[in-house]
């Protein structure tokens, strides 16, 4: 489940210049989208009691990726934690390259069966086994999941809408101070989400301080032009574009 702050601060600044935040101390600005001036009503979103309804919001993004190709990158606490999601429904293929400093860890998953980078074996290129319908090393392939995890629950309110990509995009955000209850509060929070007039979450840029002084930082990307899952080198043998 996403979280609430109990005291909370909102500021938004409507319009089409962005949504304004500025560094605080040692609080980051949130990246300005680009200047447009779109149609308003060309891209709607679920409200509950005027604000966003994030809960809505995450389910029309998952279902809208649940028939289409798409490429997702997530960046954690900087560049050298990074999740990339590759999507090929025509030919269902999935790979998933998580990285972690030095450490890469890649997989693939077609026609029943799961493919793993053998980083450790110098004699095979890939390991592979049985698939059981997950994908590894992420909770979902849309991040619908990880969102949950990561977003507020309330507090999210509509702030303007940009043009990118040459998509009409909604620009939803929260800067919120104060503190939640529960095991995992926050204290400050700046989260914007762009979302498309199909639903699709283009995206996400978050950032939090909790009570204890833990710095969150999540990034999430969302393209659905990409024709083709990018085979690795280790994957080249098994023939996925043949």
């Amino acid at each position: 489940m996403h979280r609430s702050l109990a005291v909370v601060t909102l500021v938004v600044l409507a319009g089409c210049s962005g949504l304004g935040f500025g560094p605080s101390g040692d609080t980051p600005s949130v990246t300005p989208v680009p200047v447009a001036t779109p149609d308003p009503s060309a891209v709607e979103v679920p409200r509950t009691n005027g604000s966003v309804d994030i809960d809505a919001v995450l389910a029309r993004h998952d279902a809208a990726l649940s028939d289409r190709s798409f490429h997702r990158r997530v960046v954690r606490e900087g560049p050298q934690n990074t999740r990339d999601v590759w999507v090929d429904r025509e030919r269902d293929i999935v790979r998933v390259r998580r990285t972690l400093g030095p450490i890469v860890d890649d997989a693939i998953v077609t026609d029943g069966t799961v493919y793993r980078a053998a980083s450790d074996d110098p004699d095979r290129d890939y390991v592979s086994e049985s698939s059981d319908e997950t994908v590894p090393y992420v909770p979902s392939q849309s991040g619908a999941a990880r969102l949950r995890q990561v977003l507020l629950e309330d507090g999210y309110r509509r702030v303007g809408t940009v043009r990118r990509g040459g998509r009409n995009l909604a620009v939803v955000a929260v800067n919120a101070t104060g503190r939640g209850g529960g095991p995992d509060p926050s204290i400050s929070v700046q989260s914007q989400l762009l979302v498309d007039g199909d639903g699709v979450v283009r995206a996400v840029d978050h950032w939090e301080r909790r009570p204890d002084g833990t710095v969150v930082a999540f990034e999430m990307e969302v393209t659905t032009d990409t024709e083709r899952v990018p085979v690795p080198w280790w994957a080249e043998d098994i023939g996925l574009y043949r």
